[in-house]
């Protein structure tokens, strides 16, 4: 059987792309050190997630879910640990001006 035998009769053109997968299906189980590490890399200049996930064999959608992850962790640490304050410290140059 021909690969456009297998078409809808509405579309007689050819098949021009076709997918392998080649995973036996079963989820991977990635340590939160290597989802920072992925999450981190699609964060990089010149970076997409497409291809960062492409590149890891992950979706996406997969990818963009644990960027949302990570994103809320960090908001619920950052409400934990309260307002963050820098020392403030007077140069010789400061001083000279007041």
């Amino acid at each position: 059987m021909s690969d456009t035998e297998l078409l809808h009769k509405s579309k007689p053109e050819p098949v021009h792309r076709l997918e392998v997968f080649t995973r036996t299906g079963r989820p991977r189980v990635w340590t939160a050190e290597q989802k920072a590490q992925i999450v981190a890399e699609s964060y990089a200049d010149g970076e997409t997630v497409t291809a960062v996930a492409r590149r890891h064999g992950l979706t996406p959608q997969q990818l963009f879910g644990w960027r949302r992850q990570a994103h809320r962790q960090a908001l619920r640490q950052a409400e934990t640990c309260g307002p963050a304050f820098a020392p403030v410290t007077r140069t010789r140059a400061l001083r000279a001006r007041y």
